[in-house]
């Protein structure tokens, strides 16, 4: 196991929210800074979309790949959702980074709600998984393994129902912690099914709020909320203890898990109630009430100052936890 640090934990500061409005930072940083960052904190990797990127020069990749072996960086890359002309340009960047897994999404749905974005769920997977199929030699070819990312849409039964549809050695999943519960499953049960397919950790953490539909998931630093991060690294050193995990604290806006109501289970196939009584569990043990303000500095409308220093501080103390129990070393 080694950590690294998604450059998407720092979203507002890398302008990737905010961008082409008045809300946007005024200087956004870049894959250099990253790299900066990480080697900064004694990281092993750092992964961070393609799409920041200037351009995708072959001068400009070989530059980043010398700077990330010589600061002892692995680096995982990111695409977007499956596109298979996308990908033809994706895999070979990410080779010529240096990189041995890109991250891929299967769909723009978010806080596990499908129903607005397709009646058919089985023929959009089957969809997407027809588009990996039609560039995994190019992967192969390039030695790329292409993850697939629980980004709160799919469950772990989708995911390894692509993975052995494609059926290759160069297909595998991006593990999301938290994105687990947005579907209705636990982190633990997920990572124990998926486990073999497993290719790249995102390591995050996450404050419940309940709502009248549900819950709302707040992003915070690592050791902070309420995820068994210990359990969580025991079940990577079990089954994937080779992988890298990427912290990312991603998201600036609370993901609303409306799991309560009827419309939001409609894009979903039936089910025993009590396969999601362990989240229910999990979200009902939370301390914190309904009318406690979860808002986060860019929901409440603060400046660059305040959301860069809220970005800035959860690194550090993301990092200082991880030091604290062990999983990177004391300075």
């Amino acid at each position: 196991m080694f950590i690294g640090l998604s450059a998407l934990s720092f979203s507002y500061r890398c302008g990737l929210i905010g961008r082409g409005t008045v809300r946007a930072v005024s200087h956004p940083l870049g894959v250099e800074d990253i790299i900066t960052l990480a080697t900064r904190a004694g990281l092993q990797s750092i992964e961070f979309p393609l799409g920041i990127l200037p351009d995708l020069s072959p001068n400009r990749l070989s530059t980043l790949r010398e700077r990330c072996n010589r600061c002892g960086l692995t680096p995982v890359a990111d695409s977007e959702i499956v596109d298979i002309d996308l990908l033809k340009a994706h895999i070979p960047a990410a080779a010529m980074l240096g990189a041995r897994v890109l991250r891929v999404l299967i769909s723009p749905v978010l806080e596990g709600y499908r129903r607005p974005f397709t009646d058919n769920w089985p023929a959009h997977l089957a969809d997407v998984t027809a588009r990996l199929r039609a560039v995994i030699d190019l992967a192969a070819e390039h030695n790329i393994v292409l993850a697939v990312e629980n980004h709160q849409d799919a469950t772990s039964a989708d995911l390894a129902a692509i993975c052995t549809a494609v059926d290759s050695p160069f297909i595998g999943v991006c593990f999301d912690a938290v994105n687990c519960l947005v579907v209705g499953e636990t982190p633990y049960a997920a990572f124990e099914r998926l486990g073999p397919l497993i290719r790249n950790v995102h390591l995050a953490d996450y404050e419940t709020y309940p709502t009248t539909q549900g819950w709302r998931l707040v992003r915070c630093a690592l050791g902070e909320g309420d995820l068994d991060i210990r359990r969580l690294f025991g079940l990577i050193e079990q089954y994937a203890p080779d992988v890298a995990c990427q912290i990312e604290l991603v998201s600036h806006s609370a993901r609303h898990v409306r799991i309560l109501d009827d419309d939001w289970w409609q894009g979903y196939p039936p089910c025993d109630v009590r396969e999601v009584l362990p989240v229910l569990r999990l979200f009902a043990q939370t301390m914190r009430l309904r009318d406690d303000d979860w808002r986060t500095p860019w929901e409440r409308g603060s400046g660059e100052e305040q959301i860069s220093l809220y970005e800035d501080q959860q690194y550090a103390t993301s990092i200082a936890y991880l030091r604290t129990i062990g999983v990177l070393p004391r300075f």
